[in-house]
């Protein structure tokens, strides 16, 4: 199952407003990431009710603007500031799951987003020791 170009348009158009970095600290955007070929990879790889719900979740996100900002338009179709108002809308929402379902895709953002090894070395300071991998006992190295 893999994302459509007009979902993967959607899902980067939301992203986008969750993660749009910040240029003055020196924090790229997820726009500047493969956004595609990680949904491609996820569509992919992961289970089919995880990839159900990030179809749904693209789909909400999509579709809403009518509904929370009262204009025919996708979230394509809006300016940044609205997609931001669109995704607070959403995630204020009082049904649980339309909550959730912006959260899923979210966290799927954040995923890409937090692995980036650029944003990563923006994220952790340089006078911090590298991470150290723990391990259960008696598991192999």
């Amino acid at each position: 199952m893999k994302l459509s170009g007009i979902e993967s348009g959607w899902a980067m158009a939301a992203l986008s407003a969750m993660f749009p970095g910040s240029p003055e600290t020196g924090l790229e955007g997820i726009a500047a990431m493969d956004v595609s070929g990680y949904l491609d990879d996820v569509m992919r790889t992961r289970p089919f009710r995880a990839v159900l719900g990030l179809r749904v979740a693209v789909w909400l996100v999509a579709l809403a603007p009518p509904f929370v900002l009262g204009r025919v338009a996708t979230i394509v179709g809006l300016a940044h500031p609205e997609r931001e108002r669109l995704l607070d809308g959403l995630l204020a929402h009082r049904t649980y799951s339309v909550r959730m379902l912006v959260m899923l895709l979210k966290t799927f953002g954040a995923l890409l987003y937090a692995g980036d090894d650029r944003v990563r070395a923006r994220l952790r300071p340089a006078r911090l020791r590298p991470l150290i991998a723990l391990r259960l006992r008696g598991s192999p190295r």
